[in-house]
């Protein structure tokens, strides 16, 4: 789900709606274009702060409205890029690129910022590495789960048999 709707993309383009009052099917874009670059959009940012361990951003969040801003400048971002825009030279900007610059600093700005302290939860993340237990009723646990990753290592696995063991 987006954190922005269509009509907050409205209010950054409105000389893309013409005399509509948000996107509908007969804008350039259609209200179902925008609705999907805002999915798109949002997936962007939960995937931007999920690399940093948190889960998506709450509505009850402080951090709720900075997203949906984010949000909404992605949307119109793709929404001026899918008209066309003649440029004069490489290093002129128009106003897609504007807002995609505008776009990425904020989500640069939300990776930065401690969400825990804003109500955003932490995720688990990707698990951690498991090198066994500290005691033995841990390690026939762990090796009786049949749905463990057999090990790549064993002990043992690269002794040499001809040669002396400190014990014999």
């Amino acid at each position: 789900m987006a954190y922005a709707s269509a009509s907050d993309v409205s209010s950054i383009c409105p000389h893309l709606i013409g005399s509509a009052s948000t996107f509908d099917t007969s804008t350039s874009p259609t209200l179902t274009e925008v609705t999907a670059w805002l999915s798109s959009g949002s997936s962007i940012i939960n995937a931007k702060i999920a690399s940093k361990g948190y889960d998506a951003i709450g509505a009850t969040s402080i951090a709720y409205e900075f997203a949906r801003q984010a949000n909404a400048l992605y949307g119109a971002y793709m929404a001026e890029r899918s008209r066309l825009s003649a440029r004069v030279s490489k290093q002129e900007n128009t106003r897609g690129d504007v807002f995609k610059s505008d776009f990425e600093d904020m989500l640069e700005m939300l990776v930065g910022l401690d969400l825990s302290r804003m109500g955003v939860g932490r995720s688990l993340g990707p698990p951690t590495p498991f090198a066994g237990g500290i005691s033995r009723e841990d390690k026939e646990n762990y090796e009786a789960d049949s749905d463990r990753i057999a090990p790549r290592f064993a002990r043992g696995m690269f002794e040499n048999s001809e040669t002396q063991k400190p014990d014999t």
